[in-house]
């Protein structure tokens, strides 16, 4: 039986040739780089000061870092994020928790993935020309409030804090008016100068701007911790990385790549200084930048250090989001360790 073995010495110039150019073709990902493997992350903005990590991640290269590009969407409030999630438009969303669990309330495949504040910011601010009169929570009662989103299917982070404040401030749903105003600051402080609405729930930076740009004044901050002990699970987790279940079942690459981005994303903040933060983000307008840098000053607890889940801090989530949909059997039976994937990032006391 003949055999198609040639060996290296009577190798023809052409097949000597062929191996070469096979050889050059094999080595050509290792010499050209694999292509970086496409992630899409869905947030509330721009400009949040809570989802800052997020527009941070290319600026500093920890997608790179980790062989992926990283491209985030823009929605006006937590809900439409993470329905951008769930109709396929991106991969990810980072949202605050409370609102992903009212989703998870109707749809099981909401997971959470990596925890990406560490304190609520959220404020209850009122124009400047009430502070005279509105003194209290109960004095904003038949008012107008705006909020980022209102939905009556999926309530944002910030409409639970509203009608958490509230309740307990002896204003029950229904004895005032609620309108969206949208995340980006012209839209807040437009509609606050012209009266179009009293008061809204704002969150930092833009908190921070209105009251030093006496637009408005702040009633309740949950960054005050005094403030803080009148709400029940006022210590939330405020943002967090958010995923589906169902795709995680078929390939987990792309949660784990974007948890370990996260991760270094994460890290990077916490060992560099508000001013090279600010620097990172590209702000150049000095003002911008110097009231970024005091609010980061401030708030030096704002970010997680390594996205791990806090045991304390997911049972305080619970209660707020039970608390904040009193009269709701769903949520009030709702735990939320059903919806925790820590695989990647692992939970501390």
């Amino acid at each position: 039986m003949s055999s198609f073995h040639t060996s290296d010495s009577t190798a023809s110039p052409l097949s000597t040739w062929a191996k070469a150019l096979l050889a050059a073709i094999a080595l050509l990902p290792a010499l050209v780089g694999a292509e970086p493997l496409q992630l899409a992350v869905s947030v509330p903005g721009p400009n949040a000061a809570s989802y800052y990590p997020v527009e941070l991640i290319s600026r500093i290269g920890a997608d790179k870092a980790e062989g992926a590009e990283v491209r985030v969407v823009f929605a006006p409030g937590g809900p439409a994020a993470i329905d951008d999630v769930m109709h396929n438009n991106v991969d990810f969303a980072v949202v605050g928790l409370p609102a992903a669990m009212s989703v998870r309330l109707k749809d099981k495949r909401v997971v959470a993935l990596a925890a990406i504040n560490d304190l609520p910011l959220y404020a209850l601010l009122v124009r400047q020309g009430l502070k005279n009169e509105v003194r209290s929570i109960a004095d904003l009662k038949g008012r107008t409030i705006g909020l980022h989103s209102n939905s009556t299917a999926n309530k944002s982070t910030s409409q639970q804090v509203l009608e958490l404040m509230f309740r307990r401030g002896g204003v029950p749903p229904g004895s005032y008016r609620i309108v969206g105003i949208g995340r980006r600051w012209e839209s807040e402080s437009l509609m606050l100068k012209s009266g179009a609405v009293d008061a809204v729930i704002g969150d930092e930076p833009h908190a921070t701007y209105m009251v030093t740009n006496k637009i408005a004044f702040p009633l309740v901050h949950l960054g005050d911790a005094q403030m803080a002990r009148q709400y029940a699970g006022s210590g939330f987790l405020r943002g967090a990385l958010i995923g589906r279940s169902d795709k995680l079942e078929k390939d987990t690459a792309k949660a784990e790549t974007m948890v370990r981005i996260i991760k270094r994303t994460l890290q990077w903040i916490a060992t560099h200084t508000p001013e090279e933060f600010v620097g990172a983000l590209g702000i150049t307008d000095p003002d911008e930048r110097q009231k970024l840098i005091v609010v980061l000053k401030k708030f030096p607890r704002q970010y997680s250090k390594d996205g791990a889940f806090s045991n304390k801090q997911l049972r305080e989530t619970e209660i707020f989001f039970i608390d904040s949909q009193a009269g709701n059997p769903a949520a009030e039976n709702f735990r939320i360790d059903t919806m925790i994937d820590a695989r990647w990032v692992g939970t501390k006391d």
